[in-house]
């Protein structure tokens, strides 16, 4: 029933005006759109461990021909022939194994067609470290099977610089350990998994693990929650403005 001539206008519970709206509007939209980019980005991450899994655990496969793509060979499982430079090692990282402190070990490794590999032959421990660089690796021909994977292009703006005295590096910049060795390295390390024979106990390699970062879900539910708390700041602010528009 109408209200007649006279009769006290009804009183808006929710007001919340013009700009309040389109700010309002705006903002979710946005926040909505990163919300659903980051589980876009959280599938397609997933997807890439899995893929990653499936080619670290695969049979290994030669070393493709000509310039190689290090992002297509991550985390795929190759098999090599060739033989170690002479010159010693180079150490990479700081990492605490089983108690112990050390870093690894890489070795120059020459392919039979011309290119060398940077090689990861695994885990020394500081005190073993700087005779372990010193000395040459072994000089017979072998095969050996590991995990490819990707360097970094040049040192990180807050990485520390190398140690070439020992020799240290803290990133796996192969481009310029390959310089500090003097030579034209690949792109891409390989890792070795299983212990060379007449190395044990040391350098001690381990299976590589696929230790991608997804943190993408994370991001997803923070943008998605920024939305919710924005719609509740929305309803807040415009009952507020009716409750001050009345008389």
């Amino acid at each position: 029933m109408s209200s007649g001539p006279g009769a006290e206008p009804r009183r808006r519970r929710f007001a919340p005006g013009p700009a309040l709206t389109l700010a309002w509007a705006v903002a979710t939209a946005v926040l909505i759109g990163l919300g659903l980019w980051q589980l876009q980005r959280l599938a397609w991450k997933t997807e890439l461990i899995a893929r990653a899994a499936q080619q670290a655990g695969g049979p290994a496969a030669p070393l493709p021909p000509g310039p190689l793509d290090p992002r297509s060979l991550d985390f795929t499982r190759l098999e090599v022939h060739g033989r170690y430079l002479p010159g010693g090692g180079v150490a990479l990282g700081l990492l605490t194994r089983d108690g112990r402190t050390g870093s690894r070990l890489l070795a120059p490794f020459r392919l039979d067609d011309g290119r060398v590999l940077l090689v990861d032959r695994g885990f020394v421990p500081e005190p073993l470290l700087a005779e372990a660089l010193a000395a040459d690796p072994p000089e017979a021909p072998r095969t050996l099977e590991g995990v490819a994977r990707a360097g970094v292009a040049g040192r990180s703006l807050l990485g520390p610089e190398p140690d070439r005295v020992l020799p240290r590096w803290w990133e796996p910049d192969l481009a310029a350990i390959g310089r500090h060795k003097g030579l034209a390295v690949e792109p891409v390390l390989l890792v070795l998994e299983r212990p060379e024979p007449g190395s044990a106990p040391f350098p001690a390699p381990r299976p590589v693990p696929v230790d991608l970062p997804n943190p993408h879900l994370g991001y997803a539910l923070t943008w998605l929650g920024l939305a919710g708390v924005l719609q509740v700041f929305y309803i807040l602010m415009g009952r507020r403005r009716a409750q001050e528009e009345r008389p």
